[in-house]
């Protein structure tokens, strides 16, 4: 009986502590530091910048010292408050366009977003056009060789390789005269 109530007593006081752990979650989480949210902001800019040396990689994940200083100078603008498009802009007045990951959807830059799809639509209708035509150039031919035999049955695998065999044989004698 003691030991039951023991078991009890211990549930009941988890169930109590996961309780607490779930009314305090929010308010823990609502206490993040300033500097942590200031780098989550600068990581949403950095995911989307490439670095303007010769490794070419995305600023986040960029090691070299250029790198490491564009990722610094954008922490400090997003902590003094600049937006995330300030800074882009600020970034492509410095470097152009090509700093960006993906180009803006809009004016001339527009072709790169939506080229890909037109010219996929154009590859499966050009596709389908060609294969129709194989499949409609190949019904007459089927249809005029018709089956042989006697009676129309149909022919077997014997007499088509029989009839290949002599077709072979005929084209080796042209070949050797």
């Amino acid at each position: 009986m003691m030991r039951f109530r023991t078991g009890v007593r211990s549930l009941i006081l988890g169930a109590a502590a996961a309780f607490a752990l779930a009314l305090l979650a929010p308010a823990a989480h609502a206490a993040t530091p300033a500097a942590a949210q200031t780098k989550d902001a600068a990581r949403a800019i950095t995911d989307g910048i490439i670095c303007p040396c010769s490794c070419g990689e995305i600023l986040t994940g960029c090691t070299c010292e250029t790198g490491k200083a564009m990722r610094a100078d954008i922490e400090r603008k997003v902590a003094s408050g600049k937006s995330k498009d300030q800074i882009e802009a600020s970034l492509v007045t410095q470097y152009g366009e090509v700093i960006l990951g993906a180009p803006k959807a809009k004016g001339f830059n527009l072709v790169v977003w939506v080229a890909p799809f037109v010219m996929t639509g154009v590859g499966i209708l050009f596709a389908t056009f060609i294969l129709l035509r194989w499949v409609r150039r190949r019904a007459p031919e089927t249809a005029a060789a018709g089956p042989a035999g006697a009676a129309g049955a149909p022919r077997t695998a014997e007499q088509d390789l029989a009839s290949l065999r002599a077709r072979a044989e005929a084209e080796l004698r042209n070949l050797r005269e």
